[in-house]
């Protein structure tokens, strides 16, 4: 899961220092590929986590609400702020922070075991 963090973030955040449009959709691209390998990843975790059963249909459908609900909301929000299209590569930043927070509870949880 870290790996397709950073591909997302290296493919999202770099477009911002790119000159050439020709490079920027070379790495959106990246970026998608990134995505790509989050998002069943996410609904892996769950079916992994939680057995099949009501709990685990609520959390795929909580987990799709999300989905559909951050970028729409995160979206408008950082679209709203900014002047350019440039400064929407900023929301990549919370990829390092995703990653961050992986690290810290893998460590926490082998610390458990």
């Amino acid at each position: 899961m870290s790996l397709s963090l950073l591909v997302c973030f290296f493919g999202g955040f770099l477009p911002m220092f790119v000159p050439s449009l020709t490079l920027e959709i070379v790495l959106r691209v990246i970026c998608g590929f990134g995505v790509g390998l989050i998002q069943p990843l996410s609904a892996s975790l769950i079916v992994d986590c939680f057995k099949k059963g009501s709990e685990a249909d609520a959390l795929m459908g909580i987990r799709s609400t999300m989905v559909g609900l951050g970028a729409t909301i995160f979206s408008s929000a950082i679209t709203g702020m900014t002047s350019t299209w440039k400064l929407l590569n900023f929301a990549a930043v919370l990829m390092i922070v995703c990653i961050i927070m992986i690290v810290a509870f893998n460590a926490f949880d082998k610390k458990r075991n």
